[in-house]
This record gives structure tokens, C-alpha cells and sequence, in this order.
């Protein structure tokens, strides 16, 4: 019996520390991406700066400080070589990563894209309800985050948010860490990484959102490919968060909005009646993998996944703060 039980927690702290890896990558590629974005928006700001004083023009320092506050340079030269070291250090299972699966026909892409759009509406409706809970405390949160949303008004910002990122996220979270747990289980896999996807965001609103498509891109790149997982996050990025608004601008603002939310309520409706039709089929493949618990208590209890908890959790809490005004 003692034989067991330590070869029972021997193999619980092996649990641990493979899939604490998955936090310590993280950690390390959080490093580098707030590393670069600091460093490119300094040195922008530094010789803004200098050039303003030696023109003669320093009333254009502000404009100077605003602009590198706002660059997207960073973001690319971040994910260029966050991109870098995992293509070096991961190459083996990101050529797996990149198999193909079954056919993707045009059903299968459309019932996808209803599941992954519709989440939109499930950020929009925690918004409102935190929105309307925090009114009741003579608070405010929408100016807040609309200056912290990220503004794609720039060629960087746009080339990152809309393509960069959506590739990189994808290759680090689909093709590394969802198939380095893909041996403990595809459910296990999916889910975990999808986890790992909503917390990296490191926003109390946006995270529970990134999880629930982060469970839609990981089932995408698990049956079908990475290829394809990338298509839907470019679509979300690109299309409905970039180029709809901007299409949309030259419009009175509640018109707008009427549109964006008629799109939002179409996927969603696609989305509900997918759920419905393929209800069987969706309980039949989550049963299908059933894992023992032991693994989530390890991965969520391992070194690395407990440091990236902590850390984000701290960097939800303290973003959220920063979106709160008086009304």
C-alpha cells in the first residue's frame, strides 16, 4: 500500500511538472512581448522627442509621446520574435500541429464561424451586466474601456491585431500548448489551453469571452487543422473588429450600431441552432474522452500554471480599476 500511494504522488509531481511548462512558456513569452513593446515605444518616444527639440518645435513633444504610446511596432517585433523562438524550440510538434484533419466543407466552416462570432454577443452582454451593476455604485466603465481597447488606426496596430497576432496566438496556444497536453486527452487539451488563452488576456471582462472561443479554436485546430483555427481568429480580428466599424464610421452612430449588433444577433442565432441540431454529437464527443480529474488538479496546481494564475489575476484586477470612472 505504501508502494502505492508514493507511486501515486510520484506521479502526480511528474503531472506537475510537465504541465507546469505550459505556464513557464507563457510567462516567457509575457516577458518578451511587454519587454519589446516597452523598449519600441521608448526608444520612439526618446527620438520623438530629440527630433521636436532640435527642430525647434518642442510644442510637438505631446503629439510625440502620444504616438509612441500608440504604435503598433512594438507588438510586431514582440510576436517576430516570440514567433522565432517557438518556430526553433518547437518545430517538431508545430509540423504536427500543421496536419490536416478531416475536410473542412462549407457547412462545417459556417456552423465554426456562427460558434466563434457569436461570442461576441456573450461579451457584449457581460459588459452591459458589469456595466449596470456598477452604475448602481455610482461607477462608470465604458469610457474606461474604450481608451484601453486597442486602436488599429495605425498600419503597425492594424498589421498586428488583424494578422500577427491572430497567427502567433494560434501557433503558441493551438500548436504548442494544446498539442504538448493533446497525449493526456483531446478534451483535456482543448480545454486547458483554452483556459490558458482567456487569462493570458489579462482582462477580467475579456477573458471569460477568449475562453469560450479559445474552446472553439482549440475543437477547429484539433479536427481540422491550425490552418483553420487561424482563419476564424483573423476573421474575428480583421473583419468584425477592424474593417466592419471602419466600413461603418461614415454612419450616425446609432446606425451603426443597430448594424454591428444585427450581424452579432445573425451569428448568434446560427450559432443557438447549430447547438441545437448537433446537440447529440457535441454530448457524444465531450463523452467520448473522459479523463481522470487527477490531471486537472495537476495542471492547475503546477508551479507554472499557479505563477501565470497570480500574475494575471493581478493584471485583471488591476486593469479593471483603471477602467473605473464616476458617472
Amino acid at each position: 500500500m505504501e508502494m502505492t500511494i508514493q507511486a501515486w504522488r510520484e506521479m502526480k509531481k511528474e503531472l506537475r511538472r510537465r504541465f507546469s511548462a505550459v505556464g513557464w512558456i507563457l510567462l516567457i513569452y509575457y516577458g518578451i512581448l511587454n519587454a519589446a513593446v516597452f523598449l519600441t515605444a521608448f526608444f520612439e518616444m526618446t527620438f520623438g522627442m530629440m527630433g521636436a527639440l532640435l527642430s525647434g518645435q518642442p510644442e510637438q513633444i505631446p503629439t510625440m509621446l502620444e504616438k509612441g504610446m500608440k504604435d503598433g511596432w512594438g507588438y510586431v517585433v514582440a510576436v517576430a520574435v516570440g514567433l522565432l523562438a517557438l518556430l526553433i524550440w518547437k518545430k517538431p510538434s508545430l509540423r504536427k500541429a500543421g496536419e490536416r484533419g478531416k475536410p473542412m466543407t462549407p457547412g462545417s466552416f459556417l456552423s465554426l464561424l456562427c460558434l466563434f462570432l457569436s461570442g461576441q454577443a456573450v461579451y457584449q452582454l457581460l459588459t452591459t451586466f458589469a456595466e449596470l451593476i456598477l452604475n448602481g455604485f455610482g461607477l462608470s466603465m465604458l469610457d474606461g474601456l474604450e481608451s484601453l481597447a486597442m486602436d488599429t488606426g495605425s498600419f503597425s496596430m492594424f498589421l498586428y491585431a488583424g494578422i500577427l497576432a491572430p497567427v502567433t496566438e494560434e501557433i503558441l496556444f493551438r500548436g504548442v500548448i494544446q498539442r504538448a497536453l493533446m497525449p493526456y486527452g483531446r478534451r483535456f487539451a482543448i480545454f486547458c489551453s483554452a483556459f490558458a488563452f482567456g487569462i493570458f488576456h489579462g482582462n477580467l471582462l475579456q477573458s471569460p469571452y477568449a475562453f469560450l472561443m479559445g474552446l472553439v479554436l482549440g475543437y477547429t485546430a484539433s479536427e481540422y487543422s491550425i490552418a483553420w483555427s487561424m482563419v476564424l481568429h483573423m476573421i474575428n480580428n480583421l473583419v468584425l473588429a477592424d474593417l466592419l466599424p471602419r466600413l461603418l464610421s461614415g454612419l450616425p452612430d446609432i446606425t451603426a450600431n443597430l448594424i454591428v449588433w444585427a450581424v452579432i444577433l445573425a451569428f448568434t442565432v446560427g450559432a443557438v441552432a447549430v447547438i441545437i441540431a448537433k446537440r447529440r454529437s457535441i454530448g457524444e464527443y465531450f463523452r467520448a474522452d473522459h479523463k481522470n480529474g487527477v490531471y486537472l488538479s495537476c495542471f492547475f496546481t503546477s508551479p507554472g500554471m499557479v505563477i501565470l494564475m497570480v500574475l494575471m489575476g493581478i493584471s485583471m484586477v488591476f486593469t479593471f480599476m483603471l477602467m473605473l470612472s464616476p458617472l
